[in-house]
Formats: C-alpha cells, sequence, structure tokens
C-alpha cells in the first residue's frame, strides 16, 4: 500500500475511534526495580476521612479514589480532596485504565461514574455486587454478584452488555485479569472460608479450568501484571506466608504472624504486604523480591482503630513508587495512607 494512501486510513481509523467514544490507551510499565535500590522517602495520611472501601489509583498516579460514609472522594496531592459522587458508604472503587470512569460497590449495587460529567449510571443486576474489575481496556469489566452462590458477570462500561460467565460458587474473591483481555483469574471458597478452586476463566465462551493450589489453606491468591506469577497468601503452622509460584513449585518470600493486603508492584517483580502486630495496635507495611531476595519496610504505624482482627490492605501506584494502604481494603472503614518510594 502506498505510505500516504496507509496515513490516511490511519487518520480515519483514529477519529472513529474517538468519535466512537472508544478508550484509546496505552499501558506503560516502569522498568524493575529491585528493593535494593529502594528506600523509604516517607509516610502520610492522604485525608481527614474514615474509607469505607479500598482505595483505587488513578491511571496517572496522581490521585486516589475511595469511598466514604458521605461519597466517593477524590484526593490529589496538592490539588486536595474533591467529592466526585454523592453515593455512600462504598464498599469498593475501581479506576478504569483511562481515566474515564469510575466503578463504584454502593450498598450492594454497581455504579459507573462518568468523571467528565460526575453523573452515576446504575448497572442493574440480578444480586448483591461484592466488587468490579475493569479490564486491561477499561470499556468493560467483571463483576462478583451474589445470588444464590456467587457469580462472574461481565459489564460493558457503557452497560449495553451483560453477561453471565461464571458460576454458582461458595464465594468468589482476588478476581483479576490476564494482560490480553481474554480470561479472568479468581479464587474460590466454600462455606468455611477456605479455598477450594482457582479459576481461568474465558469472557467470551465456555473455556475455564481449575488452576492446581501449592497450598491446603490460602487466604489470598495475586495474579502477576504479567498472567506469568501468581502470590499466595498461605496459612502455615504458627504463621503466615506469602510465597510466588510461577511454574514449578512456589517459593516463600515472607513470612509473619497476621499479614494480610498482598499486592504485585505494575513491573510484577515485587511485592507488598502488611503485618498488623498482636492486639492490632500497629502494622507494618513491607515490600519485598518477588523471588525473595530483598525486602524492605516501608511504614509502621499505629491504627487509629485498634482490633486484633485487623486487615490491612495494599495497591501499588501505576508507576511503582508508592504504595497506598490502610484498613478500610479489608471490609472494615479505616483511613487511608500513602508510603512513597524513591531510589537509593
Amino acid at each position: 500500500m502506498n505510505p500516504s494512501v496507509r496515513a490516511g486510513w490511519c487518520a480515519i481509523l483514529l477519529a472513529v475511534l474517538v468519535a466512537s467514544g472508544c478508550q484509546v490507551h496505552v499501558r506503560r510499565v516502569p522498568k524493575p526495580e529491585p528493593v535494593a535500590t529502594l528506600r523509604a522517602a516517607g509516610t502520610h495520611r492522604v485525608s481527614d476521612r474514615v474509607a469505607t472501601s479500598n482505595a483505587a489509583w488513578s491511571p496517572d498516579g496522581r490521585a486516589v479514589a475511595f469511598g466514604t460514609a458521605e461519597g466517593v472522594v477524590v484526593q490529589e496531592g496538592e490539588s486536595g480532596e474533591r467529592t466526585v459522587s454523592s453515593l455512600r458508604q462504598a464498599t469498593w472503587v475501581d479506576w478504569s485504565s483511562a481515566g474515564r470512569w469510575l466503578a463504584v460497590v454502593s450498598q450492594g449495587n454497581l455504579w459507573v461514574v462518568d468523571l467528565g460529567t460526575g453523573s452515576p449510571r446504575r448497572v442493574d443486576l440480578p444480586g448483591v455486587v461484592r466488587s468490579f474489575r475493569w479490564s486491561p481496556s477499561g470499556d468493560r469489566g467483571v463483576a462478583v454478584v451474589e445470588a444464590q452462590g456467587a457469580w462472574l458477570w461481565l459489564v460493558s462500561a457503557q452497560g449495553g452488555l451483560r453477561r453471565k460467565l461464571f458460576g454458582p460458587v461458595h464465594n468468589l474473591y482476588d478476581v483479576s485479569w490476564f494482560p490480553n483481555g481474554l480470561y479472568v483469574f479468581a479464587r474460590a471458597e466454600d462455606g468455611r472460608g477456605r479455598t477450594v478452586e482457582l479459576w481461568h476463566v474465558r469472557v467470551a465462551g465456555a473455556d475455564r479450568r481449575k488452576l492446581a493450589s501449592p497450598f491446603p489453606l490460602v487466604l489470598q491468591a495475586q495474579l502477576s501484571p504479567t498472567g506469568r506469577a501468581v502470590a499466595y497468601l498461605a496459612a502455615e503452622e504458627g504463621a503466615w506466608a506469602v510465597a510466588v509460584q510461577e511454574g514449578g513449585r512456589a517459593r516463600t518470600v515472607a513470612r509473619g504472624r497476621h499479614l494480610w493486603g498482598v499486592s504485585w508492584s505494575p513491573q510484577g517483580d515485587k511485592l507488598s504486604y502488611a503485618e498488623v502486630e498482636e492486639g492490632g495496635e500497629r502494622a507494618a507495611v513491607w515490600v519485598v523480591d518477588a523471588d525473595g531476595s530483598g525486602r524492605l519496610q516501608v511504614a509502621d504505624y499505629a491504627l487509629e482503630f485498634p482490633d486484633p482482627d485487623a486487615l490491612v490492605g495494599t495497591s501499588w501506584s501505576p508507576d511503582g513508587r508508592a504504595v497506598v494502604f490502610g484498613t478500610g481494603f479489608a471490609h472494615r472503614a479505616g483511613p487511608v495512607w500513602v508510603a512513597r518510594l524513591q531510589r537509593r
């Protein structure tokens, strides 16, 4: 094809995509940075409000969004805090990859908030919605819905597509997308809270398969951003362990007495997790290399609501230089904090 003709067709295609409202997004992954090359650069509480949900990073890493008793807020550095939705007591938020939408679970219902207009749109699903994850492209997502068992539903950003993918099982957790956007990973629990199956589910078609778990008691299972490894939080005798499996046997990279909030860095080379002291009065946040070669404590703070059963969640910023954490990640209200990282 003549170069000028090819360029003309490319321009037309781009115009069609823009006019159709598609989210054109290129994901840029930062270079790997071993823990030994990093240092903790400070910790701060991002808001005076108490979060009722997890905290979700914006795609550019400049802001975090979370639910509160009064509504969904966005905190953006020096720009301060703004309320983007009046949806109260949100228990789950997720930011789409191009930054246009926030998915919000409030009072068991799924809402999609257009951040350009601030208007929320309810997505009608037959049951109680527990969580939602946007696909890598940001044009659709999967919701966990409870209705005589737990189901996975595929939902388009505009609401035109709503389709059952998988179920029913007793409970579904740790849902995430494979990077190709064709498959979803999920962990199924039985009525006693024990992991019984890990699932690999295709979003278009009936292709689904069980994945073998290397531990008899798995508390969390997190798919890596590359889709080639899984990080586990497993219960051992007298301790909890963070382990990574890629291909063969799982290797333990950290141990502690009361761990939670295992999360992958965007590079897929490190993990963060939190350890709560006995008595639930203090917590520490750690970063560890996925091969177990290095570990760094990035935060040590007093819990504002002491609880022996407190569980602290963590999540990485898209540039891999910050970790947001807080008790609100574990279905309990609490403040949101951010720990910054710098190169040594």
